[in-house]
């Protein structure tokens, strides 16, 4: 199952009801147009370890289509075994700052240091010390970001930050996405494309719809 970190939810005549505004923008980070006749969605968790193995391919893929009549939106979300996805998914979201390319670029450098906060990596570290790689993680990726309030941005769990990231959970929960990656075309799941696939695989799906 995904987990909605923070999110109240009451009972009701032994109903579990779950409050979910409407987002002031849609979630995730879209690359392409929005009015293209082919739209991709991905849905993946920072901490996920076949999400990392499917990222390479789907960056082949949006090159592979760069300029042809093709959108995709990238959805970070948090499965409930993975801790660490949480503060990771608010990072990108506060460094994005509206900027999709951004999100995808972060996301991408992330994954690369992947093995430095996922699971075994925080067995006996604190959140505090997550929230530090995160800072050094930042810093890294654009120098700029080394005196920014980053720490406090992905601490505070009511702000924007938080609230644009809980919308990408709660759309993933509203779609039935309890797995990542999980990869919709034009509002469909699409099992058959999971962390194995090739582009070859992703170019049989799209290619007859262009």
């Amino acid at each position: 199952m995904v987990a909605v970190p923070y999110t109240a939810v009451r009972c009701c005549k032994n109903r579990l009801i779950m409050s979910m505004p409407v987002p002031s923008r849609p979630s995730g980070f879209r690359l392409g147009s929005g009015d293209a006749p082919v739209q991709v969605e991905v849905f993946i968790d920072l901490e996920c370890p076949f999400s990392k193995k499917a990222w390479p391919t789907v960056l082949a893929v949006v090159n592979h289509y760069e300029g042809a009549y093709f959108g995709i939106t990238a959805h970070p979300i948090v499965l409930c075994d993975h801790r660490q996805s949480w503060d990771l998914t608010k990072a990108v979201v506060a460094i994005a700052a509206g900027d999709p390319l951004r999100a995808w670029q972060f996301i991408g450098h992330l994954y690369q240091h992947q093995a430095d906060y996922a699971l075994d990596a925080f067995d006996h570290k604190t959140r505090q010390d997550l929230r530090q790689l995160v800072e050094d993680l930042a810093a890294k990726f654009d120098p700029d970001l080394s005196n920014s309030d980053l720490a406090q941005q992905i601490s505070d769990e009511e702000g924007a930050v938080a609230s644009r990231a809980k919308a990408s959970v709660r759309y993933a929960i509203s779609r039935g996405v309890w797995s990542t990656p999980t990869v919709f075309i034009n509002g469909s799941p699409v099992p058959e494309l999971e962390s194995s696939s090739t582009l070859s695989d992703w170019q049989a799906m799209i290619d007859p719809m262009l």
